[in-house]
């Protein structure tokens, strides 16, 4: 049986900052951020695992790259590993968001499950491709590393704890931590 292995990228450097799909600075160069994650993978007694999957942005495709190197298996970027959409409002502050879309932002927050930013995706969207991306690799025999978002790992943990993601929404996803959810 499979086993998928997820881990989020590495602290961003902005704060306040509504960030999904588009790219972000980050804390660590990639190689750090990979040596980190190549560390934890050998304390659990790993071995390499065959392939990393890794969402299309910058801030988590760059470290899957340097894991791929290391290990010398093939790298695959897959936009199902995408972190959810907020359409117009990527890249703006929330504050400046609150402030100048106050209602369709409260809107938003108070029916997130079922609705979409302005332009962005739902969750049910960002459930349907995770789940889509989860039940390839459970039909496969290998164990398989993705570097990716905290939307994703929680959207995860729901699809395959069967909960609601509003059961996993306010869940930590530590940066560069290892999880395994299958």
């Amino acid at each position: 049986m499979a086993a998928v292995w997820l881990v989020r990228h590495a602290q961003t450097l902005l704060r306040g900052v509504c960030y999904g799909q588009c790219e972000v600075p980050v804390e660590l160069e990639p190689a750090q951020a990979a040596r980190l994650i190549a560390v934890q993978w050998a304390q659990k007694g790993l071995a390499s695992p065959p392939e990393v999957w890794t969402s299309p942005w910058v801030r988590a495709q760059s470290v899957a790259v340097e894991l791929a190197r290391a290990w010398l298996v093939p790298c695959h970027v897959d936009a199902r590993l995408s972190e959810l959409s907020f359409g117009v409002w990527e890249g703006r502050e929330y504050a400046e968001i609150e402030r100048t879309d106050a209602a369709r932002f409260r809107h938003w927050m108070q029916s997130y499950e079922h609705e979409a930013p302005p332009g962005g995706e739902t969750v049910a969207e960002l459930r349907t491709r995770v789940a889509a991306w989860l039940d390839e690799r459970k039909a496969g025999a290998s164990t398989v590393l993705a570097v990716t978002h905290a939307g994703v790992v929680r959207t995860s943990r729901a699809v395959i704890g069967g909960r609601p993601y509003s059961a996993v929404v306010g869940e930590e996803v530590p940066h560069l931590l290892l999880e395994r959810v299958l």
